[in-house]
């Protein structure tokens, strides 16, 4: 065999020298690929094998009232978790069957966190379940117990459409917030829900070593730990002791009062009874408490104070005496003859006092509550000017309180008649029926607590709101929430004047008086607003005093009958509370005091859209 020659051999040598650079080349760039350039996602994945990430759920914050007081608390509550890395067939049939839930559900839930990180299957396990789960740990590979917490309401607490509930996160709830994670918990409703940024805290994490088995064996670098922020602590406007006591007076009653205060907007009392013990909705929820609420025939669950809405009746008649004078329609001399009916078309309708009133200027018809003397006026101000009137301060548009789910309520315009009766099938029968707050007219209670503070302050008002101020556990410092001054424009003092100078005769020897306070000069307004399902709704509303306004408040009693002689009541007792501090004894009938008022059913004639009167006609005779 032939040799290679010197010169093929230094050739083959610098081949063979070239690979093995290359070969080396390789190596080093996998070094530094796994050690530099993707050092980060390597070691995250060792970390992810050997290191378990375990999130420590934070305080929920409290939600307190204007002195300090605990109104809303937690308690310590433990709930099961599996790993889903980590767990078998067999511990998830067990936990099927101590918990009662099916195992192919249990699955679901995994399959959607698949990983080391917990998820909860079970909250608010009782004590017999914790001990089964911490004694058989070693046996069920991939099962832990976190603590949190779960809401505490002391004793005597109630008012669950003020705080709400919290509870888990629903997948609807995750689209529009991606931050919250499966088996979070979240507000649902009422402040819980309004201000669940603020109560939520943010969650801590620590880190621990884990075998293979994904067990525990210790801490990892506790440098690397953060520790849970306590949730903000919720400061309310309102004396709980006045909301307690407002509750009480709608014992054994359907109905609403919202009690605003006049000078900043702050809720002094929001009541919608009946209600239920937000207890029963706390943690683990019992599926025949729920149903029972959900079919209870008097909706428990719903807020009547900012989710029901009725006709105002009576009420609303001082929507339609501020647009007819601020538009010049009438003067405040203007009167009208009301011998207990008004005739219109081949409909003969009725005032509350069958006897009539006799001859009635505005401020009368305020007092007295006229219907005919509003029927009127109704017809004479049309349907375009009521419904400017009626946006204006504020009605089919939500007040903007800083609780969820608030009803705008429905102020019927032109374009609404057309579409609901048809061009020219909606008669004057219709604007009749709205001056006097019947009809398609809609409100809340808090719509018309809202209206008594505007015309408490002549216009000027501030946003419906029940939470003052935060206290922040991370900077501890508070932080207020002024709410925004808002004005109603293009209404003259003048006009502001003369409407608070009939709602003060209202109380003051009218169908009011009952909710007169012994020693407070005050202001209101009464209502009988009919029910197609039922007996009359009644309500009051008003404010006190009458120079330097505190208090705006709106009474609704469902089925209740007449205003002043059910709501205005109420409504005393209330004020009385607040002023005094108890129930003064019910003062004697004043003189000449118009003792009720019963609102009429207003039919809605079966006739065409009339030709106005001539204005000359008008209050001279029917």
């Amino acid at each position: 065999m032939r040799l290679p020659d010197k010169k093929t051999l230094e050739k083959r040598q610098l081949i063979y020298s070239a690979l093995l650079i290359l070969f080396f080349l390789f190596i080093l760039s996998g070094f530094i690929r796994l050690q530099v350039t993707h050092k980060n996602i390597y070691v995250q994945k060792s970390i992810s094998n050997s290191i378990r990430k375990i999130e420590i759920y934070p305080v929920r914050g409290l939600i307190r009232d204007n002195k300090g007081n605990i109104l809303v608390d937690n308690r310590p509550s433990f709930a099961a978790a599996l790993i889903p890395k980590v767990v078998s067939d067999s511990t998830i049939q067990v936990l099927s069957q101590l918990f009662n839930i099916a195992s192919d559900k249990i699955k679901k839930q995994l399959r959607k966190d698949y990983g080391f990180r917990p998820v909860i299957i079970a909250r608010d396990i009782n004590q017999e379940q914790l001990a089964f789960l911490e004694e058989n740990r070693l046996a069920f590979p991939g099962i832990v117990t976190i603590v949190e917490s779960k809401r505490f309401y002391p004793e005597g607490i109630r008012s669950p459409h003020i705080f709400g509930r919290v509870g888990e996160v629903t997948p609807k709830e995750q689209l529009f917030n991606p931050n919250l994670k499966t088996g979070d918990l979240t507000g649902k409703s009422g402040l819980e829900k309004g201000y669940n940024s603020e109560l939520k805290g943010t969650k801590g994490v620590t880190y621990a070593r884990v075998d293979a088995y994904g067990k525990e064996i210790g801490m990892y670098d506790i440098n690397r730990n953060v520790p849970p922020v306590h949730g903000s602590d919720l400061y309310l406007c309102m004396d709980y002791k006045l909301q307690k006591f407002a509750e009480s007076l709608f014992q054994d009653k359907r109905g609403a009062l919202v009690a605003i205060d006049t000078r900043s907007g702050g809720i002094l009392a929001l009541v919608s009874k009946p209600d239920y013990n937000p207890a029963d909705l706390s943690g683990k929820i019992d599926p025949e408490i729920w149903n029972q609420l959900l079919h209870d025939e008097n909706h428990p669950l719903y807020s009547r104070a900012i989710q029901s809405t009725y006709p105002p009746g009576s009420t609303y008649k001082l929507v339609a005496a501020i647009a007819a004078l601020q538009e010049g329609i009438i003067t405040p001399q203007w009167t009208a003859f009301c011998p207990g009916w008004f005739k219109l078309g081949r409909k003969t309708i009725h005032c509350w006092n069958t006897a009539g009133h006799g001859r009635v200027n505005l401020k009368q018809a305020i007092k007295g509550s006229c219907n005919v003397f509003f029927y009127q006026l109704g017809l004479k101000i049309g349907l375009n000017i009521w419904e400017k009137y009626s946006r204006m301060f504020g009605f089919g548009s939500r007040t903007g309180i800083d609780i969820p789910n608030e009803n705008k309520g429905l102020v019927p315009s032109t374009a609404y008649f057309n579409k609901r009766f048809g061009v020219n099938g909606w008669t004057r029968g219709n604007l009749a029926n709205l001056a006097i707050g019947q009809g398609e007219l809609l409100t809340t209670p808090l719509q018309i607590a809202q209206f008594a503070m505007i015309l408490a302050n002549k216009g000027v008002y501030n946003k419906p709101h029940l939470v003052d101020h935060i206290y922040q556990y991370s900077t501890k410092k508070n932080i207020n929430f002024p709410a925004p001054t808002k004005y109603v424009n293009g209404v003259s003092d003048s006009i502001y004047h003369f409407v608070r100078d009939g709602m003060h005769e209202v109380v003051n020897g009218g169908t009011g008086w009952r909710a007169k306070v012994p020693g407070i000069d005050m202001a209101g307004k009464t209502g009988s607003a009919q029910n197609p399902h039922g007996e009359t709704h009644a309500w009051f509303m008003g404010f006190a005093p009458y120079d330097i306004p505190e208090v705006a408040i709106s009474v609704i009693v469902e089925n209740g009958g007449g205003g002043g002689a059910v709501a205005a009541p109420i409504a005393r007792k209330f004020l009385e509370m607040y002023f005094y501090g108890k129930i003064i004894p019910r003062p004697v009938i004043p003189k000449n005091t118009i003792q009720t008022e019963i609102q009429q059913p207003l039919k809605i004639p079966d006739f065409k859209i009339l030709e106005p009167l001539p204005v000359s006609t008008w209050g001279d005779s029917l």
